[in-house]
């Protein structure tokens, strides 16, 4: 009998960190094929592009932010950040659908979406603004 309890316990201690390492592993695969690196890569050459930065900012600290956005440390904290909202089944399921087609292609366009629905939310916000304020008796 003490030989099962002690079994029970050592199993108990044991396995939280097998279970730590498979989610470690499947969240660093998620961030893999959600190509993350790229996508933060995108994300910083779309901001360089952006005229309200693109004159006022030197091209070397592009560079240098680039490196940092995609560097292997940030990289795990995001994995983390997804550790913390999907269990493992759902983390493995994002995997298999971002390697399908259709995840494929919602990776693709992505950032076209983001950047075309965020313009759209700008502009609708301002209306918004604009009609509360006429409303109030603040814009004449």
């Amino acid at each position: 009998m003490k030989l099962l309890v002690f079994s029970l316990v050592l199993f108990c201690l044991f396995f939280p960190g097998i279970s730590k390492a498979q989610s470690d592993e499947t969240a660093n695969r998620l961030m893999e094929v959600m190509e993350i690196s790229d996508s933060m890569s995108g994300m910083v050459d779309m901001m360089k592009q952006n005229p309200a930065f693109s004159s006022s900012v030197p091209t070397e600290f592009w560079d240098e932010f680039k490196k940092v956005l995609t560097s292997e440390e940030l990289i795990a904290e995001v994995a983390e950040v997804y550790k913390k909202y999907y269990s493992e089944d759902e983390m493995i399921q994002l995997i298999e659908f971002y390697t399908s087609p259709i995840g494929k292609k919602t990776l693709k366009i992505n950032p076209q979406l983001s950047g075309e629905t965020m313009q759209i939310g700008q502009k609708y916000s301002i209306q918004v603004v604009q009609k509360l304020m006429e409303k109030s008796g603040t814009q004449k």
